[in-house]
């Protein structure tokens, strides 16, 4: 042994500097850590392909879970809503059960529309987190199209990750081609859920899985991180599904649904982008789809005051036209018994309606 360090001393100088060069060459690749909550429902599928053409290893967070949800709402403080409180917990989890990555992703939503704004708690998403203690280095980038396209952030994001500004908008190509075709999928029917396993697991999307016709059609409205995290819900869509329950959400809606914005009144503007999604929505179902839905549920985090302030416009909308509404407010208190009781007593009310109406039409 001592032979061999001896001899090592001996080495030329060039010959070292290749083997640290060899040695840093096999280093691991950059590893990023994406939190499994709040935007990860909607731009999933989005960053996963733009970080694989970047060259990045991603670290996901597991499903949401009690732990995950504790400790959040322990590191959030009262006016937080459930959404920011579950992406602490989420945050925490990756620092705990991936101490080796390099980055943690935490995206700046600013503006993804010229008129419209996303939450605040969103736009200050980056700074926040980094007050959490131990936490690694934050990886982010600004989307604010009202002030850049969004291609400026991704050669930004990029360079922080050794990339060159051409391979930045090479993998910005590849990575909105992706995304056409994911929401595609979503539009011909696909449940997010089930396209989002796919893009986790890397696989094709291929054809949109068939679904049996039920009696009852719902439109569930609200965002992606209610919807979609099953833990914080407590599994509502499946509540619906057992009882009989067709559900559609906005994704599955087609696109020229988006396009034109909707004006409440000259004194009042909306000025949240997906508040502004969710009445874009109703307004179809209001006019020319009144008959495809039997009812519309919006899930709600309580404290979301946006939500709020457009459930009760659409709830008095549902009214004018006739159909069944339905808001639930959730927090990290909701319980699954009182929940499933309305649920029960809401498809109950529909299926009531149902006969009523078909009984008129036969005396007709």
């Amino acid at each position: 042994m001592q032979q061999n360090a001896a001899m090592q001393q001996n080495e030329p100088a060039n010959l070292k500097d290749a083997k640290k060069i060899q040695i840093e060459g096999q280093k691991s690749k950059i590893k990023v850590g994406i939190p499994r909550a709040l935007h990860f429902y909607r731009f999933f599928p989005f960053w996963k392909k733009l970080f694989e053409e970047l060259d990045v290893e991603i670290v996901i967070s597991s499903r949401t879970n009690k732990r995950i949800v504790e400790e959040g709402a322990f590191q959030g403080f009262g006016e937080l809503c459930l959404p920011v409180k579950v992406y602490y917990g989420h945050v925490l989890h990756l620092m705990r059960e991936h101490p080796d990555l390099d980055y943690i992703f935490v995206p700046r939503y600013v503006s993804e529309w010229t008129d419209g704004y996303f939450c605040p708690k969103f736009l200050s998403l980056p700074d926040v987190i980094r007050c959490l203690p131990g936490v690694p280095k934050i990886l982010t980038y600004t989307i604010n199209v009202k002030e850049e396209p969004i291609a400026n952030a991704i050669i930004s994001l990029a360079r922080t990750l050794g990339k060159s500004q051409s391979e930045a908008i090479e993998a910005y190509k590849k990575t909105k081609e992706y995304h056409r075709q994911y929401q595609r999928f979503l539009r011909a029917g696909a449940p997010v859920n089930y396209a989002l396993r796919l893009v986790e697991q890397g696989k094709s999307f291929g054809k949109v899985p068939k679904r049996r016709a039920k009696k009852i059609r719902l439109l569930l409205l609200g965002h992606g991180y209610n919807l979609f995290d099953n833990y914080v819900n407590l599994d509502f869509q499946k509540k619906l599904r057992d009882q009989g329950c067709e559900v559609i959400t906005l994704e599955n809606l087609p696109e020229e649904l988006f396009k034109e914005p909707v004006v409440i009144n000259r004194r009042f503007k909306n000025y949240w982008g997906h508040e502004t999604e969710i009445m874009q929505a109703i307004r179809y179902f209001l006019t020319k789809g009144r008959k495809e839905i039997d009812g519309v549920i919006f899930l709600i985090s309580f404290a979301c005051g946006p939500d709020s302030l457009i459930a009760e416009l659409i709830m008095r909308d549902m009214k004018v036209v006739g159909l069944p509404f339905l808001q639930v407010i959730m927090d990290e208190h909701t319980g699954e018994a009182g929940l499933l009781t309305r649920i029960e007593s809401f498809i109950e009310m529909i299926k009531r309606k149902k006969r009523s109406m078909l009984e008129k039409s036969i005396h007709i």
